[in-house]
């Protein structure tokens, strides 16, 4: 086995049009989803990700920090939830995505997990916790596995360990797949997916107090010098 995240993003615009009713059934079809791939060992962690709109980037712009506000509809679709599974190849990683429970426009993308860890217990206690997605921006995949070492060379060990929840290195784009609906059936593609304005390099958890810390603390962070860090509050389960 191993391991593999699975990274929905979601069609913000098409989920807000749902029922309250279609949505309760989304959402009741994606805990059975959880439920079967805890029961079969394959769940290491899992975690939703509140609206885009509630969402914050920051990144270095000449000698200052840039906070843009959400939402952050990339091709129309915004990171929404993250699977961490455990499976033989990508390719069986990608037959699992095909199954999870999403609206005909949503995507997921599946990437093998190059080294890292989340808390199982990281909602034990109280307080909000932030999801940051690191994002790299590069013409090819070279540049951007080198923008990735930088950024994880250079903070590696500099998380406030106080409220460090854990987070995860992906291997390079190209190593990936891209469930997608296509007419009546799921359909796979491969990396790198370089037409998407950011790529994701990795996600890491933080407890925080507000948004507004996570932010500051973001900004002052080696990752917005190279890169670009989008910062989510996840929906406590």
């Amino acid at each position: 086995m191993a391991d593999h995240m699975l990274m929905v993003l979601e069609d913000e615009d098409a989920h807000a049009s749902q029922s309250p009713r279609q949505l309760a059934e989304l959402i009741d079809q994606r805990a059975q989803f959880a439920e079967e791939l805890r029961r079969s060992g394959r769940l290491r962690d899992r975690g939703r990700l509140r609206p885009s709109k509630h969402g914050k980037r920051t990144r270095r712009a000449g000698d200052r920090v840039r906070v843009d506000d959400g939402p952050f509809a990339d091709g129309g679709k915004a990171l929404a939830a993250y699977y961490w599974i455990d499976a033989t190849s990508v390719e069986e990683a990608a037959q699992l995505a095909a199954a999870y429970p999403a609206l005909a426009s949503d995507d997921i993308d599946v990437r093998p997990v190059m080294r890292g860890g989340i808390d199982a217990d990281k909602e034990a206690r109280p307080g909000k916790i932030f999801a940051f997605a690191v994002l790299g921006n590069t013409p090819s995949e070279d540049e951007w596995t080198k923008v990735m070492d930088r950024i994880d060379a250079e903070t590696h060990h500099r998380f406030p360990l106080d409220a460090f929840l854990g987070g995860v290195r992906l291997e390079p784009p190209t190593t990936g797949r891209r469930v997608a609906t296509r007419g009546d059936r799921r359909a796979m593609f491969d990396g790198p997916f370089l037409e998407s304005k950011e790529v994701i390099g990795g996600l890491f958890l933080v407890r925080m107090m507000s948004l507004d810390d996570a932010v500051q603390w973001a900004g002052e962070s080696r990752f917005v010098v190279h890169g670009t860090l989008e910062i989510r509050e996840l929906w406590r389960s």
